[in-house]
């Protein structure tokens, strides 16, 4: 359970503090008192609590082969992340393919 974290909604109410009941990594409830019993509680006063974050521009597309956290994106609260918008993407080729394409020597 997170414990007192304030949510925005992003429609222009003012933002508010609730808890926020998760089973299973699933948001069962939300709400000012939840009443489901929890294995951990974390304490978010004073802090937002978001669901996460997209990354509408990034150049992972090559390095999501080998990465897989996707930082710094990951560590920025980035769940979800939008790939190929550069004109960088890469078609999946047989394993080892790879270096050519990202010239990894320093040569193209």
């Amino acid at each position: 359970m997170v414990k007192g974290g304030c949510i925005s909604d992003s429609l222009g109410r003012e933002k508010y503090n609730v808890d926020v009941g998760i089973k299973d990594g699933i948001i069962t409830e939300i709400g000012s008192e939840v009443s489901s019993a929890a294995k951990q509680v974390i304490d978010a006063s004073g802090a937002i609590v978001t669901l996460g974050f997209v990354d509408i521009h990034t150049h992972f597309d090559g390095q999501v082969r080998w990465n897989d956290k996707m930082d710094p994106s990951f560590s920025h609260g980035v769940t979800s992340i939008v790939m190929g918008n550069c004109g960088v993407g890469f078609a999946l080729v047989p394993s080892g393919g790879g270096k050519e394409l990202i010239g990894s020597d320093g040569e193209r």
